[in-house]
């Protein structure tokens, strides 16, 4: 049986973010700044006056090793385009390689869900990231869409979807108003 993991209909609009970019670009600032040291360990020093009996040779080596975690991160943060389309069927998701529908009838209500900061006074208080949130019908949902979610170990019933910002869970919220109202709360 073969299932299709990306075709939205026609003249279906797209709402897309790119994830990653601020930690590749941490990562290449790092390999930049500390390969330059790996490559050049003496510039900075006075020729004859060190402050501590460090060798080029033991200098040079921690600035490669941190050049080189530079790099990993890199290419461990390639930033990458995620697309969703919403039509009749679903919410579509893309992103690279990777593809997940979440068909409508997999759900009983969706919501968007703004960012807000922890409460001042309240120690036990947390952070509210930006998302759509899910209330699915059975519990199996996180399993079949484990590409595109990730479930936090409660007992709610509700998964969320986190997104970068809150204009793209406003784009997502108004193109699921626009073709399925009855889901969204």
């Amino acid at each position: 049986m073969s299932v299709q993991t990306w075709s939205p209909d026609p003249g279906t609009s797209v709402v897309e973010y790119r994830s990653g970019r601020a930690m590749f670009i941490g990562g290449l600032a790092m390999f930049v700044f500390f390969g330059m040291a790996f490559v050049f360990p003496d510039i900075g020093n006075p020729s004859g006056t060190s402050k501590a009996d460090l060798s080029p040779a033991l200098v040079s080596f921690l600035f490669g090793a941190l050049a080189l975690g530079g790099l990993l991160v890199m290419v461990g943060s390639v930033p990458r385009t995620h697309r969703f389309a919403v039509d009749e069927r679903g919410l579509w998701w893309r992103a690279g390689r990777k593809s997940d529908l979440i068909a409508w009838d997999e759900l009983r209500a969706v919501r968007g869900q703004e960012p807000r900061p922890p409460v001042k006074d309240d120690p036990n208080s947390r952070a509210v990231l930006s998302a759509l949130v899910f209330t699915p019908v059975d519990r199996r949902f996180v399993t079949r869409h484990s590409a595109l979610l990730q479930r936090l170990p409660t007992a709610d019933p509700e998964v969320e979807l986190r997104l970068p910002d809150t204009t793209t869970v406003r784009q997502l919220a108004q193109e699921i108003t626009r073709v399925r109202p009855d889901l969204l709360r």
